[in-house]
């Protein structure tokens, strides 16, 4: 299969798993708002935020799968592999580590520091793992590709 066939079939896959995404977005969403606004169900909350979180982490080994089954290079499917468990680690930073923070009253400007610091490490370590996949597997569309079509 060529570059822009697997490309087709990626970007109908990815909507399909933005769909997925928001699915789990809107009520994390919601169970944020409500674990940093409730003194008395605050348990609960993040437990419920716990389990979306898990659920939302089958989606993306899912995903995960998918993007990488049009490559037949082990070393590429790893490192596609990496890139969604970053993803993934950086959503469960935000939903879990941040409102914790925020649940303890220890706001000052180090966690906004740390977050930032993260997302831009997020973003060179995923522009550099596209790269490499680009080396392993030229007619591997990139993750850059796939979002920009």
């Amino acid at each position: 299969m060529n570059k822009h066939d697997r490309l087709k079939q990626m970007v109908t896959g990815n909507q399909k798993a933005l769909l997925v995404r928001l699915v789990f977005a809107i009520p994390v969403g919601i169970l944020l708002f409500l674990f940093l606004q409730s003194e008395t169900q605050s348990l609960l909350y993040g437990g419920l935020i716990i389990v979306a979180l898990l659920a939302y982490g089958l989606t993306v080994i899912r995903e995960s799968r998918f993007m990488s089954g049009f490559t037949e290079r082990v070393r590429a499917k790893r490192i596609i592999h990496a890139q969604y468990l970053f993803d993934y680690m950086m959503v469960v930073f935000i939903c879990f580590f941040f409102p914790l923070l925020m649940r303890l009253g220890t706001i000052s400007w180090i966690p906004f520091l740390v977050f930032s610091f993260t997302a831009m490490a997020m973003l060179f370590v995923d522009r550099l793992l596209d790269e490499k996949v680009k080396r392993l597997d030229p007619e591997q569309p990139t993750r850059r590709e796939v979002r920009g079509w």
